[in-house]
């Protein structure tokens, strides 16, 4: 019976991508991509390349990153309906999304669609916040802790909420509002417990500890900071 896979395909560098994902990559005869413009190249795509059969049929599908929810909910449907034909014409077909599906994935609201339609497999993958403490000697938590993930786009007064009373913190999504995440931040003191990390796995990741000459230029789409007040660079 075919399938549907979901494949996390860890954040850039290709070495992390999981056997588990490798595997799933080779039984799949379509492969679906998600691009952030309409001419744009897949960073997912990028990553699982040398993974792929020759003969794979590659399906580009744009995925709108706007707020417009009936534009979102339209592109959606589209996709979640391809895919559902192309399972149910006995085609087992693959998904990569960055980091793990079920971390902030568009992967997610595939998952919402199909779920009662298809066989479904989702696999694991390399988080940003998971290859950021690993590869930069970074602990996450520890202890009694909780670790928090949230992301910086739920308002200034519940971020800085977060930041002033939790000890371990991830914080995603700070492209957009960067300098204010920056600036509480500084506000508790944090600079030392903190680390911000640009393109984490890839050829221009950017790693900041000094918060005073970070070049805005280098804060990309994707990038996440880190706070363990129980740690210190």
């Amino acid at each position: 019976m075919a399938v549907f896979y979901g494949i996390g395909v860890g954040v850039g560098d290709s070495k992390a991508v999981t056997m588990k994902g490798v595997e799933a990559l080779g039984k799949i005869d379509i492969l679906y991509v998600p691009t952030a413009k309409k001419e744009g190249k897949s960073v997912a795509h990028n990553i699982v390349k040398d993974y792929l059969k020759s003969n794979l049929e590659i399906k580009e599908r744009h995925f709108p990153m706007n707020y417009n929810q009936d534009e979102l909910n339209e592109a959606w449907d589209s996709i979640a309906n391809d895919i559902e034909n192309d399972v149910r014409e006995g085609k087992n077909v693959g998904f990569v999304t960055i980091g793990d599906p079920m971390v902030y994935s568009t992967y997610i609201y595939l998952l919402k669609l199909l779920k009662n339609k298809i066989n479904i497999e989702t696999i694991p993958g390399i988080t940003s916040f998971l290859d950021i403490a690993s590869s930069e000697n970074f602990p996450l938590v520890e202890g009694e802790n909780p670790l928090i993930v949230v992301p910086a786009t739920i308002g200034t007064e519940k971020l800085k909420k977060y930041i002033k009373e939790e000890v371990s913190l991830v914080i995603m999504k700070v492209y957009k509002n960067f300098h204010e995440v920056i600036d509480i931040i500084k506000e508790e003191k944090l600079e030392k417990c903190s680390i911000v990390v640009s393109n984490s796995s890839k050829e221009d990741k950017k790693v900041y500890t000094d918060f005073e000459n970070i070049d805005e230029k280098d804060i990309s789409y994707f990038t996440t900071i880190l706070i363990n007040k129980g740690w210190e660079n």
